[in-house]
C-alpha cells in the first residue's frame, strides 16, 4: 500500500483512554496520527444523545477519523460521517443492515438458500402466540437471539415451546432489570437515534425490541471471513476457522488462524463474502473493515451465520503473529486516502483467540488469578485482554454462549504449539476449570 502521508486526527468512541492503543496509531506507515482522543458513552446516555455530544467534540477538535471498535461504536461513525462530509465512513442504513441480525437475513444473504427466520415483538401483547407461530414456521429445534444484541448475548437453543417461553421471558427480565447493559436487547436506547438517522418506516423493526428466531443450524465448521472496502471496492484479507464444541448448542468458539481448510472450499467461501459486500456497498458501506461468518453444513453448503460492520478484536490480536502487515485500524486512518490495500501475507505463525467465557458469573478474582495474569504478560506468545477487575461487579445473564471478561491470545510456530500454549496457560490462570464454558484440551 501507498500514499503520502498526512496528519490525521482520530476519535474512538465507546472507549477509555488506551496508551498502548495510542502508540500502535501512531505506528501507522502511510499517515501521520497527531491526536487520539477516547470518549466513552456517560451513564443514561441514548445513542442519540451520545452521537450529539460527540459532533460537538468532532467540531471543537477538528477530528478527521473515526474509528470504531464495536458494533454500536459504528452507529456513531455512520451518522458523524453523514453529518461531516470531510470524515469518511459508511452509511447508518449499511451498518443498520449488518447490526440487525432479521434486516441481514432479508437484504444481504447472496446464498442460493437463505436460512429462514421469523422476529418476535418481546413488548406485544400477544408474544407468546407469536412465538409458537414462529416455532411452527422455523421448525424445532431452533436457535433465539435478540435481533439487536451483539457478543453473543442471549443465545439460547429451545427444543420445545416451554423452552422458547423460558428465554423470551429471562430476556425480558434481563432487559427491564438491567436497562443500561449495552449488550442488552433495548429499542429505547436506539430509538431516537433511528428516528433521525434511518428510514423508519421501510425498516419498522427499528423501534421494536425484537428476538429472531431461526432454526437450529447443526453446521460442521464454521469460518470467519475477513476484509474492508475501500473506494467502494472489495478487499480480500483472511479466512480463520473457529475451534468445534459439539457439547455446547453455541458450539463454536475461539478463533484459529490461518485457516486449514483447501483453496477450493476457500473459493466458495470467499464467493459468498463477496456477494454478501457487494450488497452492502450498494446500501452505502465504504472505506471501513467488515467481516462475516460463514456456516459449513453437513452436506457442503454454505449458510451466512452473520455480518459485522467493523474489524474484529479477535481477529488483530490474530494478525500481530500470522500475518504482515494486517492491522484492521490502519484501514480507518488511510481512508479516503488512496491507500491501496491488499491480502497480507502469511508469517507461517499459527494464533488463536480464546474468550475465557464461564457459564455462571462471579467476582472475576474469584475465577481467575490475576496475579498471575500479570507475571505471564511478558511472554511474548501469548496476550490477555481483560474488561474487569478482581473485585469488579458482572452481569450474570449468559444465554448458552457463557459469559466472559477475559480474551486469551496464544501463538506458535505450529497449530499443535499453539493450541498445547493455550491450554498450558488456561490451566494457570482459571481457578475453577469446572466453570468453562468452553474447555480445551491438548490434542484439539
Amino acid at each position: 500500500m501507498s500514499s503520502t502521508r498526512s496528519d490525521v486526527s482520530v476519535l474512538i468512541p465507546f472507549s477509555s483512554e488506551d496508551k498502548d492503543k495510542t502508540e500502535i496509531l501512531r505506528q501507522c506507515p502511510t499517515v501521520q496520527v497527531s491526536e487520539v482522543i477516547f470518549n466513552n458513552i456517560e451513564e443514561n446516555e441514548t445513542l442519540l444523545d451520545y452521537v450529539q455530544r460527540l459532533e460537538k467534540l468532532v467540531a471543537d477538535h477538528n477530528i478527521n477519523i473515526i474509528l470504531p471498535t464495536i458494533d454500536l461504536s459504528t452507529f456513531v461513525h455512520a451518522a458523524i460521517a453523514r453529518d461531516f462530509p470531510h470524515i469518511p465512513g459508511p452509511s447508518v442504513e449499511s451498518c443498520y443492515l449488518a447490526f440487525h441480525k432479521a434486516y441481514s437475513r432479508q437484504y444481504l444473504d447472496p446464498t442460493e438458500n437463505p436460512t429462514p427466520y421469523d422476529v418476535v415483538d418481546m413488548d406485544s401483547p400477544t408474544m407468546l402466540e407469536d412465538a409458537q407461530r414462529a416455532l411452527e414456521k422455523v421448525g424445532l429445534p431452533a436457535f433465539v437471539k435478540p435481533a439487536a444484541a451483539f457478543d453473543t448475548f442471549g443465545v439460547a437453543k429451545v427444543e420445545n415451546y416451554e423452552d422458547m417461553k423460558r428465554a423470551l421471558q429471562n430476556l425480558r427480565t434481563m432487559r427491564d432489570e438491567h436497562p443500561d447493559f449495552k449488550s442488552s436487547p433495548s429499542a429505547a436506547f436506539f430509538k431516537d437515534y433511528f428516528k433521525q438517522y434511518l428510514d423508519v418506516e421501510k425498516y419498522p423493526l427499528a423501534l421494536r425490541d425484537v428476538v429472531i428466531v431461526e432454526p437450529y443450524l447443526d453446521a460442521v465448521a464454521l469460518y470467519t471471513v475477513d476484509g474492508c472496502i475501500v473506494d467502494k471496492e472489495i478487499v480480500q484479507w483472511t479466512i480463520t476457522d473457529e475451534l468445534r464444541f459439539d457439547h455446547q448448542e453455541a458450539k463454536f468458539m475461539t478463533v484459529i488462524s490461518p485457516t486449514s481448510e483447501p483453496e477450493d472450499l476457500q473459493k466458495r467461501i470467499w464467493d459468498v463474502y463477496d456477494g454478501v459486500m457487494t450488497r452492502m456497498v450498494q446500501f452505502g458501506f465504504n472505506n471501513c473493515f467488515t467481516n462475516i461468518e460463514v456456516f459449513r453444513m453437513k452436506d457442503g453448503q454454505l449458510r451466512l451465520c452473520e455480518v459485522n460492520a467493523r474489524g474484529s478484536k479477535q481477529l488483530q490480536g490474530c494478525y500481530r503473529e500470522s500475518y504482515k502487515n494486517a492491522n484492521q485500524d490502519y484501514v480507518y486512518l488511510t481512508a479516503g486516502r488512496g491507500v491501496k490495500y491488499v491480502t497480507p501475507p502469511n508469517t507461517g505463525r499459527w494464533a488463536s483467540a480464546y474468550i475465557v467465557k464461564f457459564d455462571n458469573m462471579e467476582r472475576p478474582g474469584n475465577l481467575m488469578d490475576f496475579d498471575k495474569i500479570e507475571k505471564l504478560k511478558s511472554d511474548p506468545d501469548m496476550m490477555f485482554i481483560l474488561t474487569a477487575s478482581p473485585d469488579d461487579d458482572v452481569t450474570n445473564f449468559t444465554g448458552s454462549a457463557g459469559c466472559h471478561f477475559c480474551w486469551l491470545f496464544t501463538y506458535g510456530n505450529s497449530r499443535e504449539a499453539m493450541i498445547r500454549k493455550l491450554v498450558d496457560v488456561l490451566k494457570l490462570v482459571v481457578k475453577k476449570p469446572e466453570r468453562l464454558t468452553y474447555p480445551v484440551h491438548y490434542g484439539m
